[in-house]
């Protein structure tokens, strides 16, 4: 279900931002995400008992990078998708150039939005943004990224695909749920790293699965990963393995969750929706 208070907090801050086509394309690239990874921020800061409002500039920024490495991923560069979100990725609905610099602007919007918030004190500015910038750079996201490009199914090699799978997309979720962290000043960075790779790496398995046996139209993006003979989990084991395995993992997240420093409730609510997707 869509936030609409978060959602008016994305359109009250591009409404902004100067008129011209980069936030055209922002408005088009930002618009039908599910914004998982925001509702990790404030699932988790519910049950620290802390206001959801107190996530939305850091979840804003978060979701600007997740949407920035979308639209670059859907370059012919890279994936070389046409359909996100249910509808033409972004160099398609606006050119290639524009689709760069629109990626560009969000990705460095994000860091202005933490640094301009009125809701962080400085040390949790500086902390939301190292996280960012650490778990969406070459520690993180663009690292998996690397070792995706530049694999392919016939490079069977387990610890790669973990490497891809820990920093391309667990890289994201770490920062989802460090930002509740920060901001409740609490110091248990161990715990909820480990927490966003767990649920990362059951999010890519996930999308591994999918893109067996859902179509382009459910899933509302191109299913290229077989296309483009990108390493896989499926290169590993079948269907029906991979269902196990998601299903064990989902379990190690559930005793993982037992040991939690805040009330776990709201977040296994929504990982029941991860489970059911």
């Amino acid at each position: 279900m869509m936030n609409s208070n978060f959602e008016n907090h994305i359109r009250r801050y591009l409404d902004r931002q100067r008129n011209d086509l980069i936030l055209e394309a922002s408005r088009y690239a930002l618009e039908g995400g599910k914004r998982f990874r925001p509702r990790i921020i404030f699932a988790i800061l519910e049950g620290m008992g802390i206001p959801e409002e107190k996530g939305y500039d850091a979840a804003m920024a978060l979701e600007f990078i997740q949407t920035y490495s979308l639209i670059h991923d859907d370059l012919p560069a890279m994936d070389d998708d046409d359909l996100r979100r249910g509808k033409p990725s972004l160099h398609k609905a606006f050119r290639e150039d524009i689709a760069i610099l629109t990626g560009d602007q969000l990705l460095t919007d994000s860091f202005r939005i933490v640094s301009e918030s009125n809701d962080y004190d400085s040390e949790t500015k500086v902390n939301i943004i190292k996280a960012l910038s650490t778990y969406a750079g070459r520690d993180g996201m663009i690292y998996g990224q690397l070792l995706d490009v530049t694999s392919d199914k016939n490079d069977l090699d387990s610890e790669k695909l973990y490497l891809i799978q820990e920093n391309k997309t667990s890289g994201l979720f770490k920062i989802a749920c460090l930002i509740p962290m920060y901001i409740a000043h609490m110091d248990k960075e161990d715990y909820f790293t480990v927490l966003g790779s767990l649920i990362g790496h059951i999010f890519q398995n996930q999308d591994d699965l999918f893109d067996m046996i859902k179509t382009e139209e459910e899933m509302g993006k191109n299913l290229s990963d077989v296309r483009n003979d990108k390493l896989t989990a499926l290169q590993f084991c079948d269907v029906d393995t991979l269902k196990k395995l998601i299903d064990d993992e989902f379990e190690v997240l559930d005793h993982y969750l037992e040991n939690a420093p805040f009330d776990t409730q709201s977040l296994k609510e929504l990982l029941m929706k991860l489970k059911e997707r």
